[in-house]
């Protein structure tokens, strides 16, 4: 079999019917595809809808799961998939009405262990936006432009519009964990490492909502910090494998450039008065993240002067100036998610 499709449908989906018309698009003459929708059986609308469509496409199988959450979902849908290729879905996700013929030509290719295609997303205010992978050409296989996406930027670290083989899963015991951020980064950065070849691609194969990272009201500033330490250890470690000191020097950047839109989103989404918002400044510039990115970070390498005197002003730890111009920053820019949280 070629390729198998995997939807978690844990919890009320209200959209799994629009999600399977995409993948029933696929024509059965040219690829060989299986559909696994894993359930956890709470919301019966869902599954009804799932098996209407079972009737009419015997490519569509339906697992219930006694109970989990999505990575629990996809995990037991990578081990009932038969397919070369893995693709994940959710069940918000739409694919293009050209994506088969894209993901026809990347199954072709068999060289690449990684395939990459950009993505549209839909935004809250109901528009589409283009999300082209930042390469040079239309496509590429440039390893090292791989691993600078990955580890330096947030287009290639979740599983959004990719494929995966199912091969290098299964031999290498690779899985999504149970963490409450960046369940998909560890997924992917870890397949990664084991991949001989890679083909990104300006080609757009899926829609999907934006993605707006975890919302301030829903964990503390220290929390969302603890996790992007997390996923910052984690690059670093990886990235000193390769031994390129260019690329490491750009993840530290990256982990900057989110620390400070984690910071920001305080100032911008929080109805905190002066007083109390100086306050949580003051304890996250002694969080062990912050205080050991700033120590690790050559000042003289950072690429841009804003972000020189972000660093600047973090390593100063004077909260109220902190407050006061993260106050202005976050009423010049738009709201935006924290990289990979």
């Amino acid at each position: 079999m070629d390729l198998s499709v995997i939807i978690p449908a844990c919890g009320v989906q209200r959209q799994i019917a629009a999600c399977l018309r995409s993948v029933t698009r696929c024509s059965r003459e040219n690829i060989d595809m299986e559909c696994i929708v894993v359930s956890d059986g709470s919301a019966g609308e869902t599954d009804a809808v799932v098996g209407r469509y079972m009737e009419r496409d015997n490519r569509i199988r339906l697992v219930i799961l006694e109970e989990g959450e999505t990575s629990d979902a996809r995990n037991i849908g990578i081990e009932k998939a038969s397919g070369k290729y893995i693709l994940f879905l959710n069940t918000t996700d739409r694919l293009c009405e050209d994506a088969w013929e894209q993901i026809e030509a990347a199954v072709g290719e068999e060289y690449a262990d990684f395939v990459a295609f950009s993505h549209i997303v839909l935004r809250e205010n109901g528009k589409f936006k283009a999300q082209m992978l930042p390469i040079p050409d239309v496509i590429s296989t440039d390893e090292k432009e791989a691993r600078r996406l990955m580890y330096a930027d947030s287009v290639l670290n979740t599983c959004d519009g990719k494929l995966f083989k199912n091969r290098i899963i299964r031999d290498n015991n690779i899985f999504f964990l149970d963490v409450p951020a960046g369940t998909d980064f560890f997924f992917v950065t870890e397949y990664f490492e084991h991949c001989e070849g890679c083909l990104m691609t300006k080609a757009m194969i899926l829609y999907c909502p934006q993605k707006n990272g975890t919302a301030v009201k829903d964990c503390s500033l220290e929390v969302r910090l603890d996790q992007a330490g997390n996923l910052y250890d984690y690059s670093v470690k990886a990235v000193k494998r390769y031994n390129d000191k260019e690329l490491l020097c750009c993840v530290k950047e990256h982990f900057f450039r989110i620390l400070m839109r984690i910071l920001c989103a305080y100032a911008r989404d929080c109805s905190y008065r002066n007083q109390a918002l100086e306050s949580i400044y003051e304890s996250a510039v002694r969080n062990r993240f912050l205080t050991e990115l700033l120590n690790e970070i050559d000042v003289g390498e950072l690429r841009s002067r804003v972000i020189r005197y972000e660093y600047h002003l973090l390593k100063k730890g004077n909260a109220a100036q902190i407050r006061r111009y993260l106050h202005i920053k976050a009423k010049l820019q738009p709201s935006q998610a924290a990289g990979v949280l």
